[in-house]
């Protein structure tokens, strides 16, 4: 039997909300073979290092990459890989309230996040190079 896309999606997003735990940081534990090229720490968190690829909010944030590009470095609109995560995380606030036409898609997409989701995906984004 197939699951219905937006049960698959719902079940999906609650196992990634559970994953940043009570304080809102990861809860992913650090891989001790890995090497240090391929970890990253998102800014602004006390997080401890991860793969990148195990970043919470890259589930999340994969919603993104259709017009930011693969990991945000670029698409049809502007990149935002690297950006601070305490400046992506407020236009994503400011999005959620603007009655702009202009910026109806990002907005409606905003707001279908909770502060927390909204924290890692700036988080993930900020941690990409």
């Amino acid at each position: 039997m197939k699951v219905p896309q937006p049960v698959a999606l719902a079940l999906m997003l609650a196992a990634t909300t559970a994953a940043i735990g009570v304080g809102g940081a990861p809860s992913v534990a650090t891989a001790s073979d890995r090497s240090p090229s391929s970890v990253s720490t998102p800014t602004g968190t006390n997080a401890p290092a991860m793969p990148l690829y195990l970043h919470p909010g890259k589930i999340l944030a994969s919603n993104c990459f259709q017009c930011h590009g693969t990991d945000g470095k670029g698409g049809p609109f502007d990149g935002i890989a690297g950006e601070p995560a305490a400046e992506l995380f407020k236009e994503l606030k400011e999005l959620q309230a603007t009655p702009d036409v202009d910026e109806a898609i990002m907005r409606v997409h905003a707001q279908a996040y909770t502060d927390a989701q909204l924290r890692l995906i700036a988080d993930y984004f900020a941690s990409v190079r």
